[in-house]
């Protein structure tokens, strides 16, 4: 996306799809029944107006994984979002990408990732509760294991509350892939209030970062696996080192480093 598109915004075309489940609405002629056209137009909205994404992509993914958690009663979403105009040499209408969302998939396949998550505004640990609800409704994400809970100091911008952090073992279906695991994630970022425009390290009700994602590595403007700053972060490593002990940071085993490097910042385990 070029930068006055980031700052002017564009026009974008929406064609959204969405497959409703076996139901029977012959009893039950109400619109609290099913999934309300409104309510999904106002969400369509919300995260169109409260963020700016670099790729279409992401964008796609984020809007069908958000539409898809609004009722247990949908099955399917197919999200096409068109760009008129496109600032582009051939002369085209529009271009647009389209993105699928299923949650009957099945694939026997999985990765295992690791994810950091954090929240410092409102019910702290409800906020890191509702996230891992949100991440486990997802049918292509098992939640494996989560640490214990720890209060910790702010790192990079101090004038703030402190923090409630966890981090998180995952199974990851593999017809997702990392860049669809961040479309999810960024889609429950969204969809829990976070707002983006706002001071870079500031409060913030979630925050949810991929740490490692199999042994894949991957350096793109919108994703980094393995995160880069894991090794510089006290509140990451303690508790990943509690759900994954056998891990080695820098070549060294994660509680030894743990220890070798005393990093700044109060970590205290909660619960």
């Amino acid at each position: 996306m070029r930068e006055h598109e980031k700052k002017d915004g564009q026009l974008f075309l929406f064609n959204i799809i969405i497959y409703i489940g076996d139901a029977d609405f012959t009893e039950s002629d109400k619109l609290e029944s099913t999934l309300s056209y409104s309510d999904v137009i106002r969400e369509i909205r919300r995260i169109n107006d409260n963020e700016r994404f670099d790729l279409l992509e992401t964008f796609c993914q984020a809007l069908a994984a958000s539409i898809a958690r609004m009722s247990k009663l949908v099955e399917r979403v197919d999200v096409r979002i068109e760009k008129p105009s496109p600032p582009i040499d051939e002369e085209l209408d529009s271009v647009g990408v389209e993105c699928h969302l299923k949650k009957d998939d099945t694939d026997s396949s999985s990765i295992k990732a690791f994810l950091s998550l954090g929240s410092n505004m409102g019910d702290r640990e409800a906020n890191l509760k509702e996230a891992i609800k949100l991440l486990e409704d997802d049918p292509d994400i098992s939640i494996i294991s989560t640490s214990s809970l720890y209060e910790t100091e702010p790192v990079y911008m101090q004038d703030q509350n402190s923090f409630y952090n966890i981090t998180a073992e995952i199974s990851v279906g593999s017809k997702m892939g990392p860049f669809g695991l961040l479309g999810l994630i960024k889609g429950i970022e969204y969809y829990m209030g976070r707002k983006k425009g706002g001071v870079r390290y500031g409060p913030r009700p979630i925050d949810i970062d991929i740490l490692y994602y199999g042994s894949e590595k991957i350096e793109s403007d919108i994703l980094q696996i393995p995160h880069p700053r894991i090794a510089e972060r006290r509140f990451v490593l303690l508790p990943l080192s509690e759900i994954a002990p056998e891990m080695e940071i820098e070549g060294m085993d994660i509680k030894e480093y743990i220890k070798k490097k005393q990093l700044p910042g109060m970590v205290k385990k909660v619960n």
